[in-house]
């Protein structure tokens, strides 16, 4: 994770002494939050989502609404190495006592004893894997660096990517979003899901105060195979058919059909080259996915 605390942007230069100073002074140190934005007002996503009732069609507006950003992890690479050491001593400790029981012919003993070492293992297997991951996460981190130092900003936006697709922390994502205004490139919301960007060939935007974005791309990113989403060219709708969601959405009208159940949205979906773009948040709630929004960089995450 990287550390920052109250960046101001300036140029790129001075963007990259700053920022470098503070990721030089506290990369051996645990990690903290960026103290600046904590709470994300949500004013890109004023969409309103609202479910029929037997009788009336009620909604439940989302203006002015905040996502707040709860404190990140405060783990460490040496918090991880003295776990992986205390599971090890366990370990040896438990192999010393199945030795004993063995000798004894304390054969019920010596089972439960070596279900508890097979489950040490276990646990020491997931924690090497934790350890690999933070390792490479620091060799990033120094490579950030350098090319903050040197102000190649786009070489740092990329290795910040790199990082996220590892350990996608609201912490990255605000430097990356600080990143992408400083490099300009804020013109178009960037859709992460669980670190990784969604990539393409119709980009999201913005229209009337609401972010849209390409249906098949997203739901790909989610997890939904393409042979599950079908186009009905005779009533310009989109079907998605996947596990428990089944969901039919025309395009241009506020009447959509979620498992059966006709319900009510805000804003319509709508189609431009050739590709549907559906209200963000109103496709996030219909698969229970979570949705945040930094506003400094235009970056929406789905999921994380």
């Amino acid at each position: 994770m990287i550390l920052v605390s109250s960046m101001t942007i300036f140029p790129v230069a001075a963007l990259a002494s700053d920022t470098t100073s503070i990721l030089q002074n506290n990369y051996m140190t645990s990690y903290t939050q960026l103290s600046d934005n904590n709470t994300v007002n949500s004013t890109v996503y004023n969409q309103v989502y609202s479910q029929p009732s037997s009788d009336t069609t009620t909604t439940s507006p989302m203006d002015n609404t905040t996502i707040t950003q709860p404190s990140s992890s405060q783990s460490s690479d040496q918090g991880t190495t003295e776990k992986i050491n205390e599971v090890n001593n366990q370990i040896q400790k438990l192999e010393q006592e199945l030795e004993t029981a063995l000798d004894k012919n304390q054969f019920e003993k010596a089972f439960q004893i070596s279900n508890k070492i097979k489950e040490l293992e276990q646990k020491l297997k997931i924690l090497n894997q934790s350890n690999n991951i933070e390792s490479e996460i620091a060799e990033l981190k120094i490579e950030a660096i350098t090319y903050l130092q040197s102000g190649q900003i786009d070489e740092a936006i990329n290795t910040i990517t790199k990082i996220l697709k590892l350990k996608h922390s609201k912490d990255n994502y605000k430097l990356l979003g600080k990143l992408y205004h400083q490099a300009k490139k804020d013109k178009n919301p960037h859709v992460f899901v669980n670190g990784n960007e969604i990539k393409s060939d119709v980009n999201p935007i913005i229209k009337n105060g609401r972010t849209y974005i390409p249906l098949r791309a997203v739901a790909n990113a989610i997890g939904v195979d393409n042979k599950a989403i079908n186009w009905d060219q005779h009533n310009q709708a989109v079907s998605i058919k996947t596990g428990n969601i089944n969901i039919y959405m025309p395009i241009n009208t506020t009447q959509i059909i979620v498992n059966g159940q006709k319900e009510t949205i805000n804003v319509p979906a709508f189609e431009t080259n050739g590709r549907v773009m559906v209200p963000l948040r109103v496709i996030s709630q219909l698969f229970g996915k979570s949705v945040d929004w930094y506003q400094e960089g235009e970056i929406v995450t789905i999921g994380d």
